[in-house]
């Protein structure tokens, strides 16, 4: 019991009293109840209920923003003059140049009415701009901006038109921009569903671009190229305006005018004049939940056709601005489940399909109908059209050709590329498309003379003749993903997306490549896509980072 109660006097603190200065301190923090009490009885409730009413009923129509200016205008108002104004001492102020300004900024345009995007000010807007003071003379670029010789401080905004206006002087609007050409997009985030009840898809139409004089320059006599160096000059990037959100998966010249078509995963097909200079955007069609893998001009230079992730077909008219779609394939949907492979035959009758378990559907380029299928043994590693669409040819992984005739609709021939192990790409080209080159898995690429298959190898009962290849190509380590002939013959272009800059080109038929180009320094990236002019005289490289690199080639251009 004792022992307890010191437990209990341990415990037991005496607090000393507090003083005069403490309680104040606490009621500072804190409050009291007394101080409370007082403020509730000389809070008027009426009135502030009243208020309160006032305020509701007000304007009810008043945006947010009107509200806000009004709360601001009260605020301010209880504040001194030199409150309300501050200056920034990293920039030269002048009250009588700020008055000047006000007055010679209110006879011009308003920049909200010029520059208004979309609804809403324009980003590039800064109030600062009109406080702002420049001095023409601290610099030799800026004295170019000078409208006399005396002429020294300007305002910011005074600035900011005067570059303007030099910009368009060096870069001016180019004639076939001066009619409206718009882009048209519907951004949709779920790429993984599909409607059939889609919204119709429209872009401006190019009919005034397309019948213009406005052509490819070129020579029509076919000059020999000799081996070993090349003359090449690398221009400003095709796609510069508008680069690709991603790879560019694909891209192609236009069979007649100065124009390339880029597509890749972010869904929009991108038109672009090609003048070497600034390459200017022409018009895009945005296509929502449809990711982009092979978009091909027609032959007649009007229609784009454009696949990818998805079963069914875009056809596109640059002329009119209208798009159909269309996934008749025959009832082999099960062997199609995306359209992202397909090849346009030279004539512009068909198109050829790539599709799974060795499928290859045939369907019309007027219609878009379903004609035939026709399968091969394996895999198909990738097709080519030859002798005019008279026939294709179709590869498979494991290094078989195919020869389909289209007039007859059956296969013609079948024969094996030596050492074809993992084939993945397959070029014709030259005359008549004498040469055939067969890329592979391991980077080699093998040159067939079409003209002169003869003294065919069996290796085994009941397989395909094996034919000697004209020539070799060990200069790529990686898969072989990229293969296309010149449209003369005359050069082979060999790329692989597997490395950075692994691309080489090949002179034909020496069959070896340029020494002078590429070189180390040359800017390739990984190249997903490539193509040349109808006349050679340019070609476009399209890489992983969404850039169309573009050279000219002097020999076809002089």
């Amino acid at each position: 019991m004792s022992s307890r109660r010191s437990r209990e006097a341990t415990n037991t603190v005496n607090e000393p009293k507090k003083d005069e200065e403490e309680l104040a301190l606490e009621k500072l923090v804190f409050g009291d109840s007394e101080g409370f009490e007082l403020s509730l009885r000389d809070l008027d409730l009426e009135n502030f209920l009243n208020e309160k009413n006032e305020d509701d009923l007000s304007d009810p129509e008043a945006t947010d923003d009107e509200k806000e200016e009004e709360d601001d205008a009260e605020d301010v108002a209880g504040l001194d003059d030199a409150q309300l104004f501050f200056v920034d001492d990293d920039v030269k102020m002048s009250d009588a140049s700020h008055d000047e300004a006000s007055t010679t900024d209110s006879s011009d345009e308003d920049d909200d009415d010029i520059l208004d995007v979309n609804g809403g000010r324009a980003a590039w807007i800064d109030s600062d701009d009109e406080r702002l003071e420049i001095s023409l003379v601290d610099s030799n670029r800026l004295k170019k901006l000078r409208k006399n010789g005396g002429e020294d401080i300007v305002t910011g905004k005074e600035y900011v038109k005067r570059l303007r206006t030099r910009f368009e002087k060096i870069y001016p609007v180019p004639l076939w921009a001066q009619d409206k050409v718009a882009d048209i997009a519907s951004e949709d985030e779920d790429e993984d569903m599909e409607s059939d009840d889609d919204a119709p898809i429209s872009s401006d139409p190019l009919a005034k671009l397309l019948q213009s004089t406005s052509r490819y320059i070129s020579n029509d006599k076919t000059k020999l190229l000799p081996a070993g160096v090349i003359d090449i000059d690398r221009l400003k990037d095709a796609n510069q305006a508008a680069r690709s959100i991603g790879a560019v998966q694909s891209l192609q010249f236009h069979p007649t005018h100065p124009l390339l078509l880029t597509s890749g995963y972010d869904k929009t097909l991108r038109l672009f004049h090609i003048d070497g200079k600034t390459n200017p955007l022409v018009t895009t069609l945005h296509i929502s939940r449809s990711p982009l893998h092979t978009a091909l001009f027609h032959p007649d230079g009007i229609r784009v056709f454009a696949g990818g992730k998805r079963k069914h077909l875009h056809i596109w008219n640059i002329e009119t601005g209208t798009v159909v779609k269309f996934t008749n394939l025959g009832g082999n949907d099960q062997f199609h489940r995306d359209t992202r492979k397909f090849k346009i035959s030279p004539c512009g009758r068909f198109l050829a399909l790539m599709g799974s378990e060795g499928w290859v559907s045939i369907l019309s380029c007027n219609n878009g109908q379903w004609i035939t299928s026709v399968k091969v043994e394996g895999s198909v590693a990738d097709l080519a059209w030859f002798s005019e669409g008279k026939g294709l040819a179709v590869l498979n992984t494991a290094g078989d050709v195919w020869e389909w005739d289209s007039a007859k609709r059956q296969f013609t021939g079948r024969w094996r590329d030596e050492g074809g192990v993992g084939s993945s790409t397959i070029a014709l080209g030259g005359k008549d498309n004498r040469w055939c080159a067969i890329g592979s898995g391991a980077g080699i690429v093998n040159v067939y003379d079409r003209q002169s298959l003869q003294g065919g190898i069996v290796s085994s009962e009941g397989e395909p003749l094996s034919y000697k290849p004209r020539a070799t190509l060990k200069q790529l380590v990686t898969a072989i993903t990229t293969l296309e002939f010149s449209p003369d013959g005359q050069m082979l272009v060999m790329a692989s997306k597997e490395k950075k800059d692994a691309f080489k080109l090949v002179h034909v038929p020496s069959f070896t490549v340029f020494k002078n180009w590429p070189t180390t320094v040359t800017p390739f990236g990984r190249v997903t896509s490539f193509d040349f002019t109808p006349g050679g005289e340019y070609m476009s490289v399209g890489n992983l980072q969404g850039k169309a690199r573009l050279w000219k080639f002097a020999h076809y251009s002089a």
